[in-house]
């Protein structure tokens, strides 16, 4: 659609406020066709046929009326009167129906029969059509050994088969011959269906189609709409990524791996500005990998080179969720832009290791350095460690050592978003839910409108749900019994053109992107890369450490100095888990069950709130351990010091008790310890077995 702009000068559209003896300036009103926004709803097949909009723009509120009217097929429609605010800016924006080919605006002047007139054409395209691909079920992008694919992409795993949903509209006349075909460009096979239109409606067809050829790792999905003689009249290429043998990852553990991801990574010339790309393959040095954390509950947790090692929850719907990392708030001197560790985006400081993969529990270890844009580091170091268990739920530790003059951020909810995503299309509306351990509960619907969206009630500490795709069932939780205060910063949302663009923060520059500063507007990077949505911060306010050691020590340059070590611990998982069962895991977590022991005695650290673990030393084959909480203990685990070698066995109040995960060293237990509850541990020694 080309935009219109014309300019009404209404002499008698005096102000309401202008009086009959003095008769005031004459407003200006200005009319302009409103462009729809690429950022703004709707999106996908709803875009074809959608409604233009006039916008009425007046320098001040008119007294007189002013009217639209629309042509359809040369005749005018009944003329619709324009109601405009009551306070400025005096702006109103009129929808107008899509078969519409020009508008009529009519302002009457005030005590005069004379009409101003002004008509706006709609000059619209004359055919309009859009594709969607999705594949005949829904796997995680993970699952299939890739990484946040591309909007608009087709992901096909072994076996799986295509949905081609089309709508269509043509404006320049009937076709009721037209045809929609699709085939991959690997073959010459197509599937064919009638898709006949009428001039100004919507058609829609759908189409399931078979697999590419399974020779290959990449395809193209041709789709073509043509008329009634086979001319086109339309026609997208759809980039297909074909998995032919995903990876094998267990159910419950971490796996070294290399993620997929086939388009380029987006390169910026800080000097010069100027963009090119540069081969995924060729990111990093080649002994580098990822790190992938598979869960039961089918939560995916990932360590990606593309996002700086800076893990997160990978979602069935190809977005994702992070906790954040240790920025430094305090301005370092000839710091350019931001100091965090996203700016490592060559991997020159931070590395993953998997510590301990076993059956029940896994261990990860992220270490850092935060850097400037340049590269530029001050010899602070971070330590985040990642403890997992087969309930889907574990811990976030972090340990910082720095001075304690420089004042760091650990949390921020973040919403990772694929290359070509907006994000009115994939967030949804209630992003943040806040349940208070009293009970209560606060919901953060976003974009934020002022006073009216500030959500009220409870008292931290509380255990936080962030929803990070509109189409996910599970969400990603996180909470810190030493949180003593909601999020500082609630993010509002972007403008463009004088529209909402965006729920909340918006930036291009992480994941995966290089050379880009850290922005505050969107720009035309989404089409190029990942992006990430902040949505909030709690900023300077840290939670209350679990551990703090001023100490003498030497930094990552080599300097010795006075240093200070702090560290915290967070209850994180991915889950749907309803509001009860989160209250629940909270409260078990910050507090651990009282214990009656016979055959073990606890270990002089007792409970590690890092993680989640009961530390107890045995000190016979059959112990008997009581559980006697205070508040309902939630899947416990305990670590076990000197276990016997050999087969366990164990019995939760006499009833055997199958489900339980052991390694000869961690016990995971399944089950809600809502009452005093008798455990009874059998280790089968090989003095036992060989009788």
């Amino acid at each position: 659609m080309r935009t219109a702009i014309f300019i009404l000068l209404s002499a008698g559209l005096w102000p309401a406020s202008g009086s009959l003896g003095d008769e005031p300036a004459a407003p200006r009103i200005v009319v302009s066709l409103q462009q729809p926004h690429p950022w703004r709803p709707p999106f996908g097949l709803n875009r074809v046929g959608r409604r233009a909009e006039v916008r009425i723009e007046a320098s001040a509120r008119p007294a007189g009326t002013v009217r639209i009217s629309e042509q359809v097929d040369g005749e005018a429609t009944p003329g619709r009167e324009v109601r405009f605010p009551d306070q400025p800016p005096f702006v109103a924006i009129v929808p107008i129906g899509h078969r519409a080919t020009e508008v009529s605006i009519l302002a009457e002047r005030r005590g005069s029969p004379v009409i101003d007139k002004t008509v706006l054409v709609i000059d619209r395209p004359p055919f309009e059509a859009e594709a969607v691909a999705e594949p005949s079920s829904v796997i995680n992008p993970v699952d299939l050994g890739t990484i946040l694919v591309p909007e608009g992409w087709l992901l096909l795993g072994p076996g799986q088969q295509a949905n081609l949903d089309v709508a269509a509209m043509s404006r320049a006349g009937d076709q009721p011959r037209a045809r929609l075909s699709a085939r991959f460009a690997s073959q010459s096979v197509e599937t064919v269906a009638l898709l006949p239109l009428t001039r100004g409606e919507t058609a829609t067809a759908h189409l399931r189609l078979n697999g590419p050829a399974a020779d290959r790792d990449r395809d193209t999905l041709v789709v073509e709409i043509v008329d009634g003689k086979g001319a086109r009249l339309w026609s997208k290429d759809i980039p297909v990524m074909i998995v032919r043998k995903p990876p094998a990852f267990p159910a419950f553990g971490a796996t070294y791996t290399t993620l997929r991801y086939d388009a380029p990574i987006s390169v910026r010339d800080p000097a010069t500005g100027a963009h090119s790309s540069l081969a995924y393959e060729k990111g990093w040095d080649p002994s580098l990998r990822d790190v992938v954390v598979t869960l039961p509950n089918g939560g995916r947790f990932v360590f990606w080179r593309g996002s700086s090692y800076i893990p997160f929850w990978a979602g069935l719907h190809n977005t994702g969720a992070c906790y954040e990392w240790a920025e430094v708030i305090t301005r370092r001197e000839g710091a350019v832009d931001c100091v965090e560790p996203l700016m490592d985006k060559e991997l020159k400081y931070s590395r993953v290791e998997i510590v301990e993969s076993t059956a029940s529990r896994v261990h990860v270890r992220w270490t850092y350095e935060s850097t400037d844009l340049n590269y530029k580091v001050w010899g602070d170091q971070a330590v985040e460690d990642y403890y997992f268990y087969p309930d889907g739920f574990g811990t976030r530790v972090v340990t910082l050592k720095t001075d304690a003059t420089t004042d760091y951020e650990l949390c921020e909810f973040i919403v990772l978003t694929p290359q070509g995503t907006y994000p009115f299309d994939v967030l949804p509306e209630n992003l943040v839910d806040a349940l208070s351990l009293d009970g209560s509960k606060r919901s953060y619907r976003f974009p934020l409108r002022g006073d009216v969206d500030a959500p009220k009630g409870g008292t931290p500490p509380s255990i936080y749900r962030l929803r990070f795709n509109r189409h996910e069932d599970q969400a990603a939780i996180a909470f810190n019994p030493g949180d003593r205060a909601f999020p500082k910063v609630v993010y509002g949302p972007f403008e463009d053109q004088g529209q909402r663009v965006t729920p909340c923060y918006w930036g291009s520059h992480w994941p995966l992107a290089r050379g880009n500063a850290t922005g505050s507007k969107i720009d035309d990077r989404v089409a190029l890369t990942p992006c990430h949505n902040s949505v909030m911060s709690w900023a300077s306010d840290r939670p209350e450490p679990i551990d703090e050691r001023h100490v003498a020590s030497i930094d990552t340059l080599g300097r010795s100095r006075p240093m200070v070590v702090r560290r915290w611990a967070w209850l994180i998982g991915m889950t749907n888990e309803d509001d009860d069962h989160l209250l629940g895991r909270a409260r078990g977590f910050a507090s651990a069950p009282s214990l009656k022991l016979d055959g073990a005695e606890v270990a002089f650290d007792g409970y590690a709130i890092e993680r989640r673990a009961t530390q107890l030393r045995v000190r016979r084959p059959d112990v008997a351990v009581t559980i006697q909480p205070a508040v309902a203990c939630v899947d416990p685990v305990f670590e076990l010091e000197d276990a016997p070698r050999g087969k366990l066995s164990l019995r939760r109040d006499g009833i055997p008790c199958p489900d339980f995960a052991w390694d000869g060293r961690t016990l995971w237990l399944p089950g809600t310890y809502a009452k005093p509850t008798r455990i009874d541990l059998h280790f089968e020694t090989s003095a036992a077995a060989s009788n």
